[in-house]
């Protein structure tokens, strides 16, 4: 038994320990494609990589919307998801094989424009900016500053206090209790 449970212990760390240096290899290897693809693109970009469900996922972070299509325009994004298309081919675990254009995730902070409100997260500013009833889940009013859920055409629906995706409170939310609108 404990011979077992001896070379169980070691089987494990020896996989943890191959694993980590794989992903340190394709962390630099990503950097080094990372570095190339906008080695000409001003302000640099910012680099993040991480994994979902044992796949690489990066996400490249824009100063500004205008910088993110500079560079899609001078070509560095293409360039870069051809170079981690190539580097992560052997990466598809699942049934289905690696694509970047599922695994980059081009961002830049939201356009601040003095009309709109800036809502918690990308999904809630999504909803709140949805013109047409049928795809919207939650609703914000302008007047009186609250979220609602199920909003229909009559305005009724459901005060909600927290954003359903990031869990932020809600600016305007009712503090003791939920209220229909």
């Amino acid at each position: 038994m404990t011979y077992a449970f001896l070379s169980l212990f070691l089987l494990l760390a020896a996989y943890a320990a191959l694993s980590r240096r794989r992903h340190v290899r394709l962390k630099s290897a990503c950097l080094a494609a990372f570095a190339r693809s906008y080695a000409s693109t001003s302000p640099t970009p910012t680099f993040e990589m991480a994994y979902s469900y044992g796949e690489p996922t990066f996400q490249i972070g824009f100063p500004s919307q205008a910088a993110m299509a500079a560079a899609g325009e001078a070509g560095a994004n293409g360039a870069f998801l051809r170079a981690i298309d190539e580097l992560c081919k052997d990466r598809g675990r699942r049934r289905r094989p690696f694509k970047a254009e599922r695994a980059v995730y081009f961002t830049h902070p939201p356009v601040a424009r003095p009309d709109r409100k800036i809502h918690c997260c990308a999904r809630m500013q999504a909803q709140a900016d949805l013109v047409a009833a049928s795809g919207r889940w939650i609703s914000y009013s302008t007047r009186s500053d609250e979220y609602a859920l199920g909003r229909d055409a009559a305005g009724g629906g459901v005060a909600i206090e927290f954003c359903p995706w990031c869990g932020t409170r809600l600016q305007g939310a009712d503090q003791t209790k939920s209220r229909a609108l």
